[in-house]
């Protein structure tokens, strides 16, 4: 990473990503770089610049020098969400050209690609590869592309068809615990299943039962890792008789067993020494 004196037009500063906890909260008047934090998943409540916003899975807002932020989780699912730091006049002249000034506020309607992008970064930003620097910078920029080019328009989402997709994800959302299989989501919302499927197909990254599955396994996640739970018991917390068979679907959304996912998690990496 560049350090701290570096004259560089874009220096990419910090990335990581965060699993917030019920009572997380960052209330401050401003921040030393510019900062874009994506949420991956849960829900949660910005106020930015005085303005305030519900925060949900794909919303993405900028802050930096100045500007005054307070972000907290909300509801039953605290957030995830990911974050890069940087700064620069590149940089600034990028977030002009995307209309991505400090103070803005969207939403993209599909997660799963930037938060690859988000890893790939966190990946090779913990990296001190001859390299690093400048593949992180490119990443960093095509984050904020992908940011900006997703962005849904303020009436992009008013269609019947979208009303269905988010009356179909929000049922999965509430009711992930106890649902396991497609068919309960189509019953439940009264639409057939092909039809369910092209809808996450135009408005989501993944299937409908995808999702569902991501959430369960999420949700194990953060058994093990908050309430310290053994395997069999988040297995059997989830309804999963077999351990095995549930350690291979967590494998399947983790990457990783769940034997090995404390272990795993990943670091947050920051190019500057703190102070």
């Amino acid at each position: 990473m560049e350090p701290a004196d570096s004259a560089a037009d874009f220096a990419v500063i910090c990335g990581g990503m965060e699993r917030c906890r019920p009572d997380y909260l960052i209330d401050r008047p401003g921040f030393a770089w510019l900062t874009l934090e994506f949420v991956v998943s849960g829900t949660g409540e910005l106020v930015l610049d005085g303005k305030k916003e519900a925060l949900k899975p794909g919303c993405w807002y900028v802050y930096g020098p100045g500007l005054s932020h307070r972000i907290r989780t909300m509801g039953d699912q605290p957030m995830v969400k990911c974050f890069v730091g940087f700064r620069g006049e590149d940089a600034q002249r990028l977030l002009e050209r995307l209309e991505m000034d400090p103070g803005a506020f969207s939403r993209c309607l599909k997660v799963e690609p930037i938060r690859r992008a988000f890893d790939l970064l966190i990946e090779r930003g913990a990296r001190s590869s001859r390299f690093a620097t400048e593949i992180c910078e490119t990443i960093t920029r095509q984050i904020l592309l992908m940011c900006a080019d997703d962005a849904v328009a303020s009436n992009g989402t008013e269609t019947p068809a979208y009303a269905s997709y988010v009356r179909a994800k929000d049922f999965i959302e509430a009711n992930f615990l106890t649902v396991s299989s497609l068919e309960a989501v189509s019953q439940a919302c009264q639409l057939d299943g092909p039809y369910l499927c092209r809808l996450f197909s135009r408005f989501h990254d993944e299937s409908p039962y995808q999702f569902l599955i991501r959430l369960r396994m999420e949700y194990a996640g953060r058994l093990m890792l908050e309430g310290e739970l053994s395997v069999k018991e988040a297995a059997a917390r989830l309804g999963y008789v077999d351990p095995f068979h549930f350690s291979r679907v967590f494998k399947s959304v983790h990457r990783v067993p769940p034997s090995r996912f404390r272990q795993s998690m990943h670091p947050q990496w920051k190019s500057e020494p703190q102070s």
